[in-house]
């Protein structure tokens, strides 16, 4: 600035005063030159910000609505996974009943006045005693839910689900009276491996999904040969709530811990002892 008022005052010998004040003035009319610029830029800066204020309350409120419509629309696709996914966690309750002996898990999966059939109709607590004196026919087993295809209307769902079974023979010559365990496997016996459907009705009440209608349908089935794993001290489950997995809170097992569970698999029982 002061670069260029040098350039255009010159100067004047042998007037150093007037030269000064001269000087002086000029400062002074550019510093309030200046002033005025700034005073006016911010006017202009306050007089623009009110509109952009509004702008952005309009773009908040939009955005407000934008979300509200996507998280309506949103709603329902949640409650569809939540669906499904109760249902299957009903189902995964209902295979570890079935493997672990557990009628109440079992029960738990149907509405009271459910049927169910195999081939043959069965109520709900029919069914929950049939499968238990089936079950305890083999010296182990277990059921895999699979695949799954899910049809949600309200509070009605009809579904099916791939079920993987695994059948091990037993040799109920080793079984001695009492509440149904693991046995004894017959080796000279084929292991059955099957996959079927469960093919249901749901309704769900009061929040809660629950099967109305069963229908099973077998699809194949393999046979391949046995090990007697159990009887041999290598199974750690049992068929009541002393599993593992029952075990709250889960602590770690010692060799020892692991042993005894083993051994406690090597004397089978069965509700009606020894058997062809």
């Amino acid at each position: 600035m002061f670069r260029t008022t040098r350039a255009i005052e010159g100067h004047v010998p042998g007037d150093d005063m007037l030269n000064q004040t001269s000087k002086r003035r000029r400062v002074l009319s550019r510093l309030l030159s200046l002033a005025g610029v700034a005073v006016a830029a911010l006017m202009l800066l306050t007089f623009a910000r009110a509109p952009v204020a509004q702008e952005g309350a309009v773009s908040a409120s939009s955005l407000a609505a934008s979300l509200s419509t996507r998280l309506d629309a949103l709603d329902p696709q949640v409650r569809y996974l939540k669906d499904r996914k109760d249902i299957f966690d009903v189902l995964k309750r209902y295979t570890r009943g079935a493997d672990r002996h557990d009628k109440d898990l079992v029960r738990g999966a149907f509405w009271p006045e459910a049927t169910i059939s195999f081939g043959t109709q069965m109520t709900r607590d029919q069914y929950a005693d049939w499968e238990e004196n089936e079950l305890a026919g083999y010296a182990a087993h277990q059921h895999h839910i699979t695949g799954q295809t899910i049809d949600i209307d309200g509070d009605t769902a009809h579904v099916e689900s791939y079920v993987v079974y695994f059948l091990v023979p037993r040799d109920r010559g080793a079984d001695t009276v009492g509440a149904a365990t693991l046995g004894k496997a017959n080796t000279k016996e084929k292991t059955r491996l099957g996959s079927g459907r469960y093919i249901e009705r749901w309704e769900r009440r009061n929040g809660d999904w629950k099967i109305l209608v069963r229908e099973y349908v077998e699809d194949l089935a393999l046979l391949g040969d046995t090990v007697d794993l159990c009887t041999s001290g290598g199974c750690l489950g049992s068929w009541d709530k002393n599993d593992l997995s029952y075990a709250r809170p889960l602590q770690y097992q010692t060799a020892e811990q692991r042993k005894a569970r083993g051994d406690a698999n090597k004397e089978p029982h069965n509700p009606q002892g020894k058997g062809r």
